[in-house]
């Protein structure tokens, strides 16, 4: 659980530290949103390798799987706003690593692998759908 929380420090600090230069959205907000994606993303990774690989199955039409999709996404936006949010459990995160990231010279890298590891997913996906493309039926 630390290097989630570290993962999402890192995206939280980044948020933070833009929203006191410019007027964004609340960053709070803008945090535990990317992190939904990303986590929501890692599911629809696993869920497309268990169907592809071990079911060698696929979902019956576009509409299906666009519902699946979309529900996986809200379901982890709820379970993390009630998480991070509701619970305050990003204040406490923040809280706990906000001096090591100050005193931490690699910040911008830190950030840029987390954002990596938020965004491989998609790309997991992108590959699959190329692999296992549906031209050939």
């Amino acid at each position: 659980m630390k290097h989630l929380d570290y993962l999402y420090f890192n995206i939280y600090n980044h948020f933070y530290r833009t929203s006191q230069y410019k007027q964004s959205f609340n960053p709070r907000m803008q945090a535990m949103y990317l992190f939904s994606l990303g986590s929501g993303g890692w599911l629809l990774l696993l869920e497309s390798l268990y169907l592809h690989v071990v079911k060698r199955s696929r979902f019956s039409s576009p509409g299906e799987s666009t519902i699946f999709a979309s529900s996986i996404y809200m379901l982890t936006a709820v379970l993390f706003g009630y998480i991070f949010i509701m619970k305050d459990r990003d204040l406490k995160i923040f809280g706990k690593y906000e001096e090591l990231s100050n005193q931490n010279p690699k910040r911008k890298r830190h950030l840029i692998i987390s954002i990596s590891i938020l965004v491989m997913p998609y790309l997991g996906l992108l590959s699959l759908g190329v692999i296992f493309s549906r031209h050939g039926q």
